[in-house]
């Protein structure tokens, strides 16, 4: 079992869950030829969705959800690697139902890359560069490609929160206030 399908957990179809799964099943409906139900799930988490979309229908989605459900609030945007896949999270949530949903996009780490939100969304553009530079996820046609987390000296192609980064040149060592810890003290 991979660290992702260990991570799901599903809500049962439960009187706890009724409002989630209304909203779940609509969107499953409505998003058909966008999402990808099998990877779809409320989560057992209460007021929380996953929603897998193809990541080149990511615009359409996020439009169609502002259209419809003015969708505006978009919480963050966080990145995972999933071995031969990377995946970008993008996290909102509604005001009026206070449920969270997750749209989830998966990329090839070869071409790892997908289209940028963020002339639908403004609040997107500074986590997909965090995500850019971070993960090496590309949300192609970003109107501000820029550095917010790293050191502009930082290598090119090197993505410190990738599974497989190594630091070559002890960039990230341990200094007496910062740096992982050493193994002997986790």
């Amino acid at each position: 079992m991979s660290d992702a399908e260990s991570e799901i957990r599903p809500a049962p179809r439960e009187d706890q869950y009724k409002e989630e799964y209304a909203l779940f099943d609509s969107l499953m409906d409505e998003l058909s030829d966008y999402a990808i139900s099998s990877e779809s799930y409320v989560h057992k988490q209460p007021r929380r969705l996953f929603i897998q979309i193809k990541p080149e229908s990511i615009r359409d989605v996020v439009q169609y959800m502002l259209d419809t459900y003015d969708l505006w609030q978009l919480s963050t945007l966080s990145g995972r690697d999933l071995g031969d896949d990377l995946q970008a999270c993008y996290h909102f949530f509604f005001n009026d139902k206070k449920i969270a949903i997750t749209f989830r996009l998966n990329v090839p780490r070869e071409k790892p890359e997908y289209p940028s939100i963020t002339d639908l969304v403004p609040a997107a553009e500074f986590v997909e560069n965090e995500i850019r530079e971070l993960y090496g996820l590309v949300p192609v046609g970003h109107p501000k490609p820029r550095r917010c987390e790293l050191p502009e000296n930082w290598p090119d192609n090197e993505f410190p929160l990738r599974k497989d980064w190594e630091d070559p040149r002890g960039l990230m060592e341990r200094s007496k206030t910062t740096g992982p810890k050493p193994k002997e003290e986790l």
